[in-house]
C-alpha cells in the first residue's frame, strides 16, 4: 500500500524519485565490445550488506520504491541473495540484471527464496557465433540459453517478470522481431536498448543501415500494437528509439535526479551514471534546494543523451497516457 501511494504521488506531482539503478559491482566476467564498465572495477570499494541497507534507507526516505540491481555482473557478489532479501524486507520492488553466464540452479533458488520476482537476462542475438563476438567470449550463448530456461522454471509464474534485454546494434538490427517471437515462446518479454557507442567501436549505425532500422522498428511497433508480442518497451519508446538510432540525439526530456537516480558500487549517489555524485545522504531534503535543481537541470540539458529504458520508460510511464496503459496491461496480465 505504501508503494502504491508513493507511485500515485509521483504520477501526480512528478517531482520525487521512485526508481534507482544500483550498480552493485563493476566487476564482470565478460568483456563485451560495447561496454567498458569492468575497467572501473574495484572490489574493495563495494558496499557491505549493512552499508547497502543505509543507502537504501536514504533512497526510501526520498520516495524510491523500485531498484534494479546491475553491474558489471551481480552474480559475482557472493552475498547477492542476502542483498535481495534485505531490500525486499525494506519494502523495495527489485529487478536483477544479469548477463546470464554465471547463474546456477542453487543460487537462483536462493534468490527466489529471498523474494526475487523480476529478472532481466542479456541476449543480443539468436546466432551463437555472433553472441560470442559481441561478448568477446566463446560459449556465452549456450550459457545464456541455460539461464533463460532456469529462471523460467524457478521464478514464480504469477506476478513475476522475465525479461530478455537486447542491445540494438548493426549486428542484430534485422533480428529484433525474431528475438521477440523467441522470447515469447520462452515466457519472456523483450526490452530493446539502443547501443551507446562511437564510430571506432564498430557498433555505430550509418545511413546505410536506415532501411533495416525502419523495417525492424516498423515490425516491432506493429507487433506491440497487436498486444500479443511480448515486447516490454512502450510504443513511444520504440518510436523514439528509431529516431535516436538514426540521429544520435536524445529526443525526450530526461528526468534524471528528479524521478530516478544511479547508485555506484561504492554507494555514491548521482543523478545518472554519466555524472559525478553531488548528493549526500546527510541532506534529507535535497529537492527543496534551488541549487540542486539548477545543477540537475544544467546536467541533463547539456547531456548528449541516451535511450536507456530504465530512464526513458519511467518518464514516459508518468507523462504519457498510452505508455502508462501499456505498462498497466503487462502488470495486470502477470497478476493472473
Amino acid at each position: 500500500m505504501v508503494n502504491i501511494i508513493k507511485l500515485f504521488k509521483a504520477f501526480i506531482f512528478k517531482n520525487r524519485p521512485i526508481y534507482a539503478h544500483y550498480g552493485i559491482t563493476h566487476r564482470c566476467n565478460l568483456r563485451c565490445r560495447m561496454c567498458h564498465i569492468y575497467q572501473d572495477a574495484d572490489e574493495n570499494e563495494e558496499l557491505s550488506l549493512e552499508e547497502i541497507g543505509k543507502v537504501f534507507d536514504f533512497l526510501k526516505s526520498l520516495g524510491v520504491i523500485y531498484i534494479s540491481i546491475g553491474g558489471g555482473e551481480p552474480f559475482l557478489r557472493k552475498d547477492l541473495p542476502s542483498v535481495i532479501k534485505l531490500l525486499r524486507e525494506k519494502g523495495a520492488m527489485v529487478r536483477l540484471l544479469t548477463n546470464g553466464t554465471l547463474c546456477d540452479e542453487r543460487v537462483i533458488k536462493a534468490l527466489v527464496a529471498a523474494g526475487l520476482r523480476e529478472v532481466s537476462v542479456s541476449l543480443d542475438t539468436l546466432d551463437s557465433k555472433k553472441q560470442a563476438h559481441i561478448c568477446n567470449c566463446e560459449g556465452v550463448w549456450e550459457k545464456v540459453m541455460r539461464s533463460i530456461d532456469l529462471f523460467s522454471s524457478l521464478l514464480p509464474k504469477q506476478r513475476g517478470i522475465l525479461l530478455i534485454n537486447t542491445v540494438v546494434s548493426p549486428f542484430n538490427i534485422s533480428e529484433l522481431p525474431e528475438l521477440s517471437v523467441f522470447a515469447r515462446k520462452k515466457g519472456y518479454y523483450t526490452s530493446y536498448v539502443p547501443v551507446e557507442c562511437d564510430e571506432a567501436s564498430g557498433f555505430a549505425f550509418t545511413s546505410d543501415d536506415y532501411r533495416l532500422i525502419d523495417e525492424s522498428y516498423d515490425n516491432l511497433i506493429k507487433m506491440k500494437k497487436s498486444g500479443k508480442s511480448g515486447i516490454f518497451n512502450s510504443s513511444l519508446f520504440l518510436e523514439k528509439s528509431r529516431q535516436y538510432i538514426k540521429s544520435g540525439r536524445r529526443n525526450w526530456r530526461c528526468d534524471a535526479g528528479k524521478l530516478y537516480f544511479s547508485v555506484n558500487p561504492n554507494g555514491k549517489i548521482s543523478i545518472c551514471h554519466k555524472f559525478e555524485s553531488f548528493i549526500s545522504p546527510s541532506d534529507n531534503k535535497p529537492f527543496e534546494s534551488v541549487e540542486f535543481e539548477n545543477r540537475r537541470k544544467y546536467m541533463t540539458d547539456n547531456c548528449a543523451g541516451c535511450m536507456r529504458p530504465c530512464w526513458a520508460e519511467l518518464s514516459f510511464l508518468l507523462k504519457d497516457k498510452r505508455s502508462f496503459l501499456e505498462m498497466a496491461w503487462i502488470r495486470m496480465s502477470r497478476a493472473g
